[in-house]
């Protein structure tokens, strides 16, 4: 039967470029709008994160963003050697 491992990690995001200050502005139906950071990282930082902790085998089950830091949350099965 597998059993699951967790992992709780946080990651500082890389410095965001001088002079950039791209931002995202969203807005629902009811006229609520939230303003976004573009991802100063790049695409490039977040699969290196995500490749690395994958060749440990472990898979992200959810990610949170604020105040420029990542928290992920981690799983991975363990094997504990019995059988249903």
């Amino acid at each position: 039967m597998t059993q699951w491992e967790y992992q709780i990690t946080i990651h500082g995001l890389p410095e965001r470029q001088a002079g950039k200050t791209d931002r995202t502005i969203e807005c629902d139906q009811d006229g609520l709008c939230f303003v976004h950071d573009v991802f100063p990282g790049g695409i490039q930082w977040l699969e290196d994160l995500f490749r690395e902790k994958g060749r440990d085998g472990w898979e992200l089950v959810q990610s949170g963003y604020h105040n420029r830091e990542l928290l992920c949350i981690w799983k991975k099965g363990k094997e504990t050697g019995e059988k249903i």
